[in-house]
């Protein structure tokens, strides 16, 4: 009876000690498998001097995959996410979208093997005017300098990135969806491969044109003060909007109070065209940018656009599709979806996790 009451006891030991041992084992693994968010300030010397006072210091916000800092030696691929029009890097990582934390989201993604690890870098393009649109101008800085070059500079210098091509990509929502096709169809040589979701303003169609009644409000507006922080309207949205793309597309150091050309002026109460700023709009949408980047569109291992079957700006939804039957007449490799159920905003954190990344 006592060898068998020590047995068991012993057994009952070990059973203990395992199971402890496999708790443990467990939750070493879960800290093991968590990643960690880095937010810094990273010197923009392409938004230097620029006219409206924004800060040639920027804000990004770095995810470092679980094994970052126990793989020391290990090299990852890097995605670039890009936000839209009047949010700022937090979006990503403070619940922006249908509460989206993208620490979280990655955490999971890659516990579960869905994605692989990746870094994923996150810049703000908020600026003065609510939106920079990630682009070039004399008004704004420099913002597609700033990206391609300044930010993946940094980055590459100071993380365990695999620093080619290959192994960048670049994303974005709206605003940031317009960003993320412009940079990759211009920059092939930094960026492999662009998801661009409910992109907007890849061409000078629907409520992008005169059809819009905010255009004439718009370039009736005598001072800043007349934009309204927060917008209540779909027509007060626009005016912002407006403003913010006539910077980075149409900028006019000469012109106070917004320092731009609008692409219309008002005769005898309606809207006519101002042909030259028509064009300098034209020249930065992607649409009308294909020929010209036709071998640079053929050098990215891949091509994803989409917008929910609901999106609520008529300009995404056109411009989307002409932009695809533009690459398809070229016969440029790329994906299009329309999905059930979207609307400009309200599946951007599943279409993140179950498609983008």
């Amino acid at each position: 009876m006592r060898s068998r009451g020590l047995a068991g006891f012993i057994c009952a030991l070990v059973c203990a000690i395992s199971f402890a041992a496999t708790g443990f084992a467990q939750e070493a693994t879960s800290r093991a498998a968590a990643g960690k968010l880095v937010e810094l300030k990273v010197s923009a010397p392409a938004l230097k001097g620029n006219l409206l006072g924004d800060p040639a210091e920027q804000t990004v916000a770095v995810y470092l995959p679980p094994s970052y800092d126990t793989s020391p030696a290990k090299r990852f691929p890097t995605l670039y996410l890009l936000h839209g029009f009047t949010a700022n890097n937090k979006a990503w990582t403070g619940g922006g979208y249908q509460g989206m934390n993208l620490q979280s989201s990655m955490d999971e993604m890659i516990r579960s093997g869905k994605v692989r690890e990746m870094i994923v870098v996150m810049p703000n393009g908020w600026n003065v005017y609510r939106g920079a649109f990630y682009t070039n101008s004399k008004v704004t800085g420099n913002w597609e300098d700033y990206i391609y070059h300044d930010l993946v500079q940094h980055i590459d210098a100071n993380y365990r990135t695999i620093a080619r091509p290959e192994s960048r990509g670049i994303a974005g929502h709206s605003m940031g969806g317009y960003g993320a096709m412009t940079l990759a169809m211009k920059h092939p040589d930094v960026f492999s491969a662009v998801y661009a979701l409910s992109p907007c303003c890849l061409g000078m169609e629907a409520d992008m044109t005169s059809e819009n009644p905010a255009w004439l409000k718009t370039i009736r507006l005598t001072s800043k003060e007349q934009l309204k922080a927060k917008p209540e309207s779909l027509d007060e949205f626009f005016e912002i909007a407006f403003v913010a793309l006539s910077a980075a597309f149409s900028p006019n150091p000469e012109r106070p109070p917004f320092l731009v050309d609008f692409p219309y002026h008002e005769r005898e109460g309606r809207l006519e065209q101002n042909e030259n700023i028509v064009a300098k709009w034209r020249s930065k949408m992607p649409l009308y940018m294909v020929d010209e980047n036709k071998e640079n569109l053929f050098k990215l291992r891949g091509i994803f656009i989409d917008y929910g079957q609901k999106e609520e700006f008529s300009h995404i939804r056109i411009s989307s599709q002409l932009f695809s039957k533009a690459l398809a007449e070229r016969n440029v490799p790329h994906m299009f979806e329309v999905y059930e159920g979207g609307n400009h905003g309200n599946k951007i954190r599943e279409r993140m996790e179950t498609r983008v990344l």
